[in-house]
Order: C-alpha cells, then sequence, then structure tokens
C-alpha cells in the first residue's frame, strides 16, 4: 500500500480525487489531505508520502514553495502538481524543481490512473535498486573484515610489492603517506597464563581491535599464535617525537586494557614511523623485534628508544641483503655464514633474551621469504615461535634457509623444463622450414648460448642434431609412402638443396635417399 497526500484548499476537489482514486486502485493507497501549504509540509515530514497531489495556489505557504520545502527534506517524494489553466506556467516551473509531474484541472479518470501507475512503476523500480544497493553493502560489510586481514597479512608477510595489496588498499579506501606498526604478545611460558588467553583469545582480539580502532583509525591484523598486530596511520602535523609519545601512550593504555579486563599481562612492540606500505612492514618487523614475550618484560618498548638509547646497533640492512642475494643464487654455503653473522649481531654476544632474538629471526626471515617469493611466511612465523631455547632457534632457521634455497632450485628446474618442453613443441611445428637455434632461443626469451646449454642438457643432443633427427625420420616416411619423388620430399622437410639433402641422409641413415628406396621396394610385397 502506497501513501498519498492530497494538498488542495478546496476540500470538494481533495475528496473527489481521493474517492476516484479509490475506485481505480480498491486498498492501494492510504490517503492524507491537506488544506494549505503549511499543512503539507507537516504532514510530509510527518508521515513521508510516497506520493504527493500538490495544487499550485493556495492560501499561506503557495504550492511550489511547499514543494521545494518538501523535496529538501524528503527528496524520494514524488510530486504531481495540479494546476488550473490560468497557472500553468507555475506547473512547469514545478518540474524543474523536481516535479514528477502535472494534472489540469478538473482531472480525467484515465489520467489519474496513467499518473499514478507511472508513479507507482518509479517507486517500485527505486525500491528495488535501493534493496540491491543494501544488499551489496551488506556483502561489501561481510567483506571488508576480509579484506583489512588480507592487508594486514600482506604487511606482515612483506608483500608489499604485490599488485594486490594496492587493489585490496583502494577497496578499503586508504591512503597512507606515513604510519607505524604495533605488535601485542601475550605470555606463552605461563601454562595458567596461556591456557586462559586460549579461551578468551576471540573476545580479546574483539577487545583490542574495538578500542585500537576507535582511537587510532588503525588496521587490526589477524591473531596469529600469540600475537596480534595494529597498522598505524600517522595523524597529519603530528611530528616524529609527539607521536613516539602518543605511540608510547596508547601503548600503555592496551596493556592496561589487557590486565584490568581480562587479567593477561602483554608486552607490546612499537616500530618506527615510515612512509608508504614497504616501510610499513618494516616497521612491523622492528615492532616484533622488540616485542619480547618473557615474564619479565611485559611492558610498552619502542624501536626508536631500544636503538638510541640502549646502546644497541640495527642490523643492516645491506647484511640483510647480501644474505638474500646468497639465497637467489642458491649458494647454501654463504647463506649459512651470513645468516651466522647476523645471528651473532641478534644475540649480542648471549646477553639479549631469547624473544627478542626470535623476534628479530623471525623479521629477518620474514623479508628472505619476501625476497624469494616464498609463500612461507605464515609458517615461518608458526615454527619460528614454538623455539624454546637458542640452539632449537637457530637450527629451525637454518631449516628454513635450506628449504628456501631448495624451492628456489626446485623452481628453477621447473622453469627449464617448461622452456625446453616449449621450445620442443616450436620445433616440432617449425622443423620443416628454415628453422635455427637462434629463432628458437627467442622464441623461448633466452640467449642463444644459455639455450644451447640448457637444450643439450636436456634432450641428450646439440639442437642441430635434434632438428637433423626430426627431418630424416620425416624424409623415411614419406620415402616409405612412395607418393613423393626424392626431390619433392627434400624440400617438404626443409631442405634446399637435393644434394645436400643426399649428403645428410646418408650420414645419419648409413645410404642414400634413392639406395633407401630401392631397398624398401625390395622388402616390399611382389
Amino acid at each position: 500500500m502506497y501513501r498519498l497526500l492530497i494538498a488542495d484548499d478546496e476540500a470538494l476537489e481533495r475528496e473527489g480525487l481521493e474517492l476516484m482514486i479509490r475506485h481505480i486502485f480498491p486498498d492501494g493507497f492510504e490517503f492524507l489531505h491537506a488544506e494549505n501549504g503549511r499543512k503539507a509540509i507537516q504532514l510530509a515530514e510527518e508521515h513521508r508520502p510516497d506520493i504527493i497531489f500538490m495544487d499550485i495556489k493556495m492560501p499561506g505557504i503557495q504550492g511550489l514553495e511547499a514543494v521545494r520545502q518538501i523535496l529538501t527534506k524528503l527528496p524520494s517524494a514524488q510530486i504531481v502538481m495540479i494546476t488550473a489553466h490560468d497557472y500553468f506556467s507555475y506547473a512547469k516551473e514545478g518540474l524543474l524543481l523536481g516535479v514528477r509531474d502535472y494534472l489540469l484541472k478538473p482531472a480525467r479518470r484515465d489520467e489519474v490512473a496513467d499518473v499514478l501507475k507511472q508513479l507507482m512503476a518509479v517507486i517500485q523500480e527505486e525500491k528495488r535498486r535501493r534493496n540491491e544497493q543494501l544488499e551489496l553493502q551488506e556483502k561489501l560489510a561481510h567483506l571488508l573484515p576480509l579484506a583489512e586481514n588480507e592487508l594486514t597479512m600482506m604487511l606482515m608477510l612483506e608483500h608489499v610489492q604485490d599488485l594486490e595489496l594496492e587493489q585490496v588498499a583502494g577497496l578499503l579506501e586508504l591512503q597512507w603517506a606515513k604510519g607505524y606498526a604495533m605488535v601485542l604478545s601475550f605470555p606463552r611460558h605461563s601454562s595458567s597464563a596461556w591456557e586462559e588467553f586460549q579461551q578468551g583469545k576471540r573476545e580479546i582480539y574483539e577487545a583490542v581491535k574495538q578500542f585500537a580502532r576507535a582511537g587510532l583509525g588503525c588496521l587490526s591484523g589477524p591473531l596469529i599464535g600469540h600475537q596480534l598486530a595494529l597498522f598505524i596511520p600517522l595523524p597529519p602535523g603530528r611530528t616524529g617525537y609527539s607521536q613516539r609519545v602518543s605511540s608510547m601512550d596508547w601503548g600503555e593504555r592496551l596493556r592496561s586494557l589487557m590486565e584490568q579486563r581480562f587479567g593477561l599481562p602483554v608486552s607490546i612492540g612499537i616500530g618506527s614511523i615510515r612512509e608508504g606500505w614497504d616501510g610499513l612492514s618494516r616497521s612491523y618487523r622492528e615492532a616484533v623485534r622488540v616485542c619480547a614475550d618473557h615474564h619479565d618484560s611485559f611492558s610498552v618498548h619502542h624501536y626508536d628508544d631500544i636503538i638510541q638509547s640502549s646502546g644497541q646497533t640495527a642490523v643492516s640492512l645491506d647484511e640483510e641483503k647480501r644474505l638474500l642475494d646468497a639465497l637467489l643464487q642458491r649458494s647454501k654455503q654463504e647463506a649459512v655464514e651470513r645468516f651466522g653473522i647476523l645471528y651473532a649481531a641478534f644475540e649480542q654476544g648471549g646477553g639479549r633474551p631469547l624473544p627478542e632474538v626470535r623476534g628479530e629471526v623471525t623479521g629477518l626471515l620474514l623479508f628472505l621469504a619476501r625476497g624469494v617469493h616464498s609463500a612461507a611466511g605464515a609458517e615461518i612465523l608458526a615454527s619460528l615461535h614454538t623455539a624454546e631455547d637458542p640452539i632449537s632457534l637457530r637450527l629451525s632457521a637454518e631449516s628454513w634457509l635450506e628449504r628456501l634455497i631448495h624451492n628456489l632450485e626446485q623452481e628453477q628446474e621447473h622453469n627449464r623444463s617448461h622452456v625446453h618442453q616449449r621450445a620442443l613443441l616450436y620445433i616440432s611445428q617449425k622443423y620443416k622450414e628454415d628453422i635455427s637455434m637462434e629463432q628458437t632461443a627467442e622464441y623461448v626469451n633466452l640467449s642463444p648460448h644459455y639455450f644451447s646449454k640448457l637444450f643439450r642438457q636436456h634432450a641428450g643432443e646439440t639442437f642441430i642434431d635434434y632438428v637433423t633427427r626430426l627431418r630424416i625420420n620425416e624424409a623415411k616416411r614419406l620415402i616409405t609412402g612412395d607418393q613423393l619423388n626424392l626431390k619433392e620430399i627434400c624440400y617438404e622437410v626443409g631442405y634446399k638443396d637435393p644434394n645436400y639433402f643426399s649428403r645428410v641422409f646418408k650420414k645419419a641413415a648409413g645410404m642414400t635417399p634413392s639406395e633407401f628406396r630401392q631397398q624398401h621396394e625390395k622388402q616390399g610385397p611382389c
């Protein structure tokens, strides 16, 4: 049922119009009556009618002014102007305001029916579109948390060069120039505290997410193991020092929230302010590095404070990149040696707690996994968190180095095999033409020198020998077919000179093409 407001200063006009519509659409409308413009505005704001029939000439507030005010508050209202011939110019002005149609007094039954049918169709279409929009918003509301998790996982696993990251950030309407990461680490060594954490981790996650998002406008990562990451934008106009103080304050608030609400100690690490998505990913690594989880260090740590005031030195990025280069070159020995140098720097002579060293190693391996395009980041996080002593931590890390190198070797072998198969397919299609090794190498995007070595390694013969064997085998098949003469066969299998073809054939088959045909004819049926 639709709600229809009839605004006219003549009661008979209103009653007559209502009666007409009731006959045309029984039980189709709920009616409201207004005798002037002021009343029409009040009823429209109070009852929100779907359709309004508005007389232009009324005492007090005129019809057009009432239309202006109603459409300001109720833009979806479908308004029809009712006018006498003398005021038709005003009706045209109403069309410019957003009035859907007009009727001339006295309105005929068929005209009223047509107008109402059109307006009901418009209302139904708008309702359909609105429902579709709401359904889309509902779906998007369910997708956005997944997109947020996906984005934070990309930052944590350092997949910051992927095109998908920019797409997900666009879906979330994020445009961050600068920001930093904060990592909350919950207790693992106390069995009772760990059990409490496991039982309430869903509630803990929601509490942290709501509290941090309300005050920081941040991204919340998924709760992985015993750690939860937040990625926080730098507010405009905030300096680095004031933001450090503010971030420490928020860290303390989160720590107090966990202790007061859940009775859980928590260690919080905060990374440096950095630019871009790549910078946020590095800030996360820094937060992980300073986020100790043993029972003596349940407090808030900032990476900049640790580096500047504790006498520690940050590991050079050049050293990390040299280790990555060793991995990319599949040099296991060099990779292990360079990792040993970095591990010694992390331990600082054995004086650092295991959780801090684990944070350093975790950050390093995530950087390496990203550098070799490995998707093992989540596995790395899980496996290193189970290491309970320095020896097992180092062995686990070295095992991951070997695994990353092995995966690179497998990928390289797969790529080589794929290139070889593409080359064989190309040769099988082109060997009857004037094909060359250089053409084939270009087809598979390799240098001729490297392609020659790769082809011989996989095929067990040179490119020329392989093509020659294909051509001679095809020539034998055609000769035994006895449908083409030897000259035609020479051209058919890719040779331009019959004499040269005869020499190549004799070298491969031990006899000339004519001798081969004669031998075949002797062996045939009499």
